[in-house]
């Protein structure tokens, strides 16, 4: 490993010319920073990560919010749905996006199952990801059948993201991830759900895939601030997948996903190009990655192995 958790983002002798951006540079986003966000209309930034490396680009690269979202368990575990992760996996990455993310206010998502049983369980499992993952807040999705849920945890100084429209989480119910609020009876029932959750004490709420005019309407009707993923503009924020953003998800693109970088194009150049050197025989180089050996000790390791006569590739 050349690099650790604790140096630079960006090696000195880095050809990049693209500034990083130090945590000096900005402060510790708190609940109040992105009150006062919204306040000013100045649009939120939130994007998942996953691990210390994502963690870690989202404070270099001035993200308000960082979001370890239960869609890590597809784009980085696997599953085939996000219904399949447990706590323990959701604590494990979260407390690792935590090295990295420190200015951002770091949000967790609460896990399918991990809530839905009883308050006492909802309570457990928010604590355990506060104080095992580090997590700030937690991310709750449901309606206002959750809403004593939010209260519960609010009591108790947990702050709670709460998350109505589309719910990935339920999406086998919904028959499929489908826009939601596309009639007036539907359309208000999101409006009344996000009522409801703000109420509860919830302190922001995602919107998720509904029509770009309810977005805007129920975040004016809102005190608190509401973060779009396909909703349109007149959301307090948008957010987006770390996989999705950067091309690496090779799985279904949501019409509301806008590809910002292709790592993916990148990642393969990367890794064919490795291998043609190694089958090439290019790298390593010995003299711009070998290290050398005092002449005079080589020659006595070879007297000492009673090998003098040796000239193999590794003795030049």
């Amino acid at each position: 490993m050349s690099v650790r958790p604790q140096e630079v983002v960006q090696a000195s002798n880095s050809k990049e010319t693209s500034p990083v951006v130090t945590t000096a540079a900005r402060k510790k986003i708190t609940i109040q920073s992105l009150r006062q966000l919204a306040h000013a209309k100045t649009p939120i930034a939130m994007l998942t990560a996953y691990d210390f490396p994502t963690g870690r680009a989202c404070e270099a690269y001035g993200v308000d919010v960082t979001l370890v979202g239960d869609s890590l368990a597809q784009v980085c575990l696997g599953y085939d749905s996000t219904t399949r992760l447990t706590m323990d996996e959701m604590t494990h990455h979260t407390r690792a996006v935590s090295r990295g993310s420190t200015i951002p206010l770091l949000v967790a998502d609460m896990p399918f199952g991990s809530y839905h049983a009883s308050a006492e369980d909802a309570v457990r499992n928010a604590v355990r990801l506060v104080s095992e993952g580090h997590a700030e807040a937690v991310k709750m999705e449901g309606g206002e059948e959750i809403a004593g849920t939010v209260r519960r945890l609010t009591g108790m100084g947990i702050p709670v993201m709460a998350h109505v429209g589309l719910l990935p989480q339920r999406h086998t119910s919904l028959s499929g991830y489908k826009v939601q609020g596309r009639t007036a009876a539907s359309a208000q029932g999101v409006l009344h759900s996000a009522l409801a959750l703000q109420d509860a004490g919830a302190f922001s709420i995602v919107l998720e895939a509904i029509p770009h005019r309810l977005g805007t309407y129920i975040t004016s009707k809102l005190a608190i601030p509401t973060i779009g993923i396909g909703a349109g503009p007149g959301c307090s924020g948008q957010v987006l997948v770390w996989s999705d953003v950067m091309s690496t998800w090779a799985g279904h693109k949501a019409k509301f996903v806008r590809r910002f970088a292709d790592v993916q194009a990148e990642s393969e150049r990367g890794v064919r190009g490795y291998i043609s050197a190694v089958r090439e025989g290019t790298f390593p180089d010995p003299k711009r990655e070998g290290y050398e050996m005092d002449i005079a000790e080589w020659e006595l390791l070879l007297k000492m192995e009673g090998d003098e006569g040796w000239s193999g590739p590794s003795a030049m």
